[in-house]
């Protein structure tokens, strides 16, 4: 077994270090705003892009990558909060969809100038011009795990 190349493993490192700082720096801002977690801002999004806005709940936990059951939960709580709510399927009636709420669409663009003024200040200032490089090693990254 071939082991893992000390660049590689360094790499690995720093890309974990740098979105567990960056995604926390923007929570942090989001927090001092007055507005959720970064979090509310992904499952509101994922529902947002949706010609329909809604998806059922492992859908949106797949959009989301959180399991099932922690998405049931959190879905509860934005649901509290009036951002979303859960409607019948109108493809199966036995099953619900989760449906983005006019006050979600509100919240979302409250939080995106937050979120974009964190993008930009702690990930694109850093880029230059490797941004579709970048994209592209990312994205075969996620297929080869999925």
């Amino acid at each position: 077994m071939a082991s893992l190349d000390d660049d590689a493993r360094d790499a690995w490192r720093a890309f974990l270090t740098a979105h567990a700082h960056v995604t926390r720096r923007i929570s942090r801002d989001l927090a001092d705003a007055g507005l959720p977690d970064l979090s509310w801002y992904d499952l509101l999004w994922a529902l947002y892009t949706q010609p329909d806005r809604s998806l059922r709940v492992n859908e949106l936990a797949r959009e989301v990558v959180l399991s099932p059951t922690a998405m049931s939960r959190f879905v509860d709580r934005v649901e509290a909060g009036g951002y979303v709510r859960r409607e019948p399927d109108p493809q199966d009636r036995r099953a619900l969809r989760v449906a983005i709420t006019d006050e979600g669409v509100a919240l979302l663009r409250r939080m995106w100038p937050v979120y974009e003024q964190g993008i930009e200040r702690h990930f694109a200032a850093h880029l230059g011009r490797s941004a579709p490089r970048l994209r592209a090693m990312l994205r075969r990254m996620a297929d080869s795990a999925r």
